[in-house]
């Protein structure tokens, strides 16, 4: 049976794993999505999720752009983009961080931003890189 699209069904390449979910007896499944699903979703990949998130979806914060999401989406799991993904999750959780004061959290915000700056500077060499014929 060949991979599919979890959301719209398509067999195009590349699919790239979002999700896993293991079943205690063995089994399980494996969430796969297309290019123009992990836009749409706002998807981001399993590789790039936190080591203590679950398996399930994770999809990008609301503070990146839909159109720095549609230039993510091609580059799949380019590893690249680990650092920078590590980066802006990290710098998003500390914006809900509730123990922080005014000031920290206006900086946490500060922050996350940045990091948004640095994964769309990120993303365009990654995307060059793609493009580049070596």
């Amino acid at each position: 049976m060949s991979e599919r699209c979890a959301s719209c069904g398509t067999t195009m390449p590349p699919l790239t794993v979002v999700a896993v979910h293991h079943a205690g007896s063995g089994g399980g499944w494996t969430h796969r999505a297309c290019a123009r699903c992990l836009t749409r979703e706002r998807l981001i990949p399993l590789t790039f999720h936190p080591l203590r998130h679950n398996g399930s979806r994770l999809t990008y914060p609301e503070i990146v752009p839909g159109e720095l999401v549609a230039t993510l989406a091609p580059l799949g799991e380019s590893p690249a983009l680990a650092a920078p993904i590590a980066r802006l999750l990290a710098a998003v959780a500390r914006t809900k961080d509730r123990t922080l004061n005014a000031d920290q959290r206006h900086a946490a915000h500060d922050a996350a931003r940045a990091t948004v700056a640095r994964l769309r500077e990120a993303a365009r060499r990654a995307s060059r890189a793609v493009r580049e014929p070596r």
